[in-house]
This record gives C-alpha cells, structure tokens and sequence, in this order.
C-alpha cells in the first residue's frame, strides 16, 4: 500500500463516519422545514415515523457510500452527492405521509430530478453539514491526488 493509497482511505474513513452522523438530523431539518414552509404543523405522534425515515436514511447513505468508499478510485461510478440525493426520497416519503403539499419547481429541476417533488436534493455536500463538506472536499482533494499518481506511474502527463 502507497501512501496516497494510506491517505485516501483514511479520508474516505472520516468522509464515512462524518456522513453517517450528520444525515439523521438533516432528513430531520429538511421535514421539519418544508412542512413549516408549506403551512404543515407536524403531529407530535409522527416523530417516530421521522426517526425511522432519519435511521433508515443513515443505513442507506453508509451502505452506499461504504461500497463507493471501497471501491477503486478508477472503477467508481458515482459520488457522495449522489449518494444523498438519493437519501432525499425518504425526507419525501415522510413530508408525503404527512400530507404535505409539493412546492413549485421549475422545468428542469422537475426533469433532473422527478421523485423530488419538495425540492430536497441537495446541490453540494455542504447542505448536509459543515463536516461532511469539510470530509467531501479532503476525500476529492486526496481521490485526484491518488488518480494523478497513478497516471504519472503509467507515464502519462
């Protein structure tokens, strides 16, 4: 093991961990806001069914982005951000439960993302947390460095 190879897992350790701890309380904040936005006072009898939605987002963020994590930096197909906006749909599923009403999208957010119809996919890591930004940008910072020192070993420039 080189150490870029030392050094990119263990940004994609702490990428990981910091992931994990901070997607319950954002599928929280993201019911908790459109619910508000839209006029919805959420039931106190439906915290458990947000906690369920919270855990269970956390499961599916740490079972993807652990395989991404594990996999080769030039075999991976996807991204972190990608990851979560596909944890959107269970903050969705909570605010449809609830009967909370759809906001206005424009055309394209509608066409590029079709199962969010509260506008809940996140444009970067940082609307997630500040942790999780701050280990997205040291995992693709450490990803190019290790993807370079690889092209550089084949002789390329």
């Amino acid at each position: 093991m080189t150490p870029s190879d030392i050094d990119i897992v263990t940004v994609s350790e702490e990428l990981q961990a910091a992931s994990v701890e901070a997607t319950p309380a954002w599928v929280r904040r993201l019911v908790a806001e459109v619910a508000a936005a839209q006029g919805v006072t959420v039931p106190a009898e439906s915290a458990p069914m947000i906690e369920d939605a919270a855990d269970r987002a956390a499961e599916f963020v740490d079972r993807h982005l652990g395989d991404l994590l594990h996999t080769d930096i030039d075999r991976q197909r996807t991204t972190p951000l990608s990851i979560f906006r596909d944890a959107a749909r269970f903050p969705v599923e909570v605010l449809h439960r609830l009967g909370v009403p759809e906001i206005h999208r424009r055309d394209l957010a509608r066409w590029a993302f079709p199962n969010d119809p509260y506008g809940l996919t996140p444009a970067s890591l940082a609307e997630i947390g500040d942790d999780v930004q701050r280990a997205g940008i040291a995992w693709g910072a450490a990803k190019a460095a290790l993807h370079l020192a690889r092209r550089r070993e084949e002789g390329m420039r």
